[in-house]
């Protein structure tokens, strides 16, 4: 066995084939390595082609967006529009309100959207109290009052 051990390896017949043929080897070689460079430019052409069509897209559709846009801006201003009272409704409102000796003076929707009125009294303490007591009215708050001749001129603000 130390005999076998020192000899080495058997040795393994060489089988008689046909001669290797390298540029085959090669060729094979190349297929595989160009798979993945096949791969990536094949992406790459797709990519652009979808980009271009998304462009194109988006270009047709930029009027019906702008459009679109437009109609949701005039919908949100005509909900806000709908949402609050109306002058009339609100001048009604006031004149059931306001003690009989107070008359509107000024009634004005502001750039801001605030409504302002503006409301002359002989004695604005009445008229404060006779507001307080209308629900309707409870959203407006004072911002300012002036004498006007015999009469205390109260302006009322309601925010937008």
């Amino acid at each position: 066995m130390a005999q076998r051990l020192a000899a080495g390896p058997p040795r393994v017949p060489r089988l008689p084939g046909a001669p290797v043929d390298w540029r085959l080897a090669l060729a094979l070689a190349a297929v595989i390595a160009l798979g993945p460079l096949a791969t990536i430019t094949g992406a790459a052409i797709i990519e652009r082609s979808a980009r271009a069509e998304a462009e194109r897209l988006t270009a047709q559709a930029a009027p019906r967006l702008k459009a679109e846009a437009s109609a949701r801006a005039a919908r949100a201003v005509l909900r806000e529009a709908v949402r609050q009272p109306g002058a009339a409704i609100l001048l009604n409102h006031v004149a059931a309100a306001i003690p009989a000796d107070a008359r509107v003076a000024r009634m004005r929707k502001a750039a801001d959207g605030a409504m302002e009125i503006e409301i002359t009294a002989p004695d604005p303490d009445l008229l404060r109290a006779a507001l307080r007591r209308n629900p309707a009215l409870a959203s407006f708050r004072e911002t300012g009052q002036r004498r006007a001749g015999a009469m205390i001129a109260v302006t009322l603000r309601r925010a937008a």
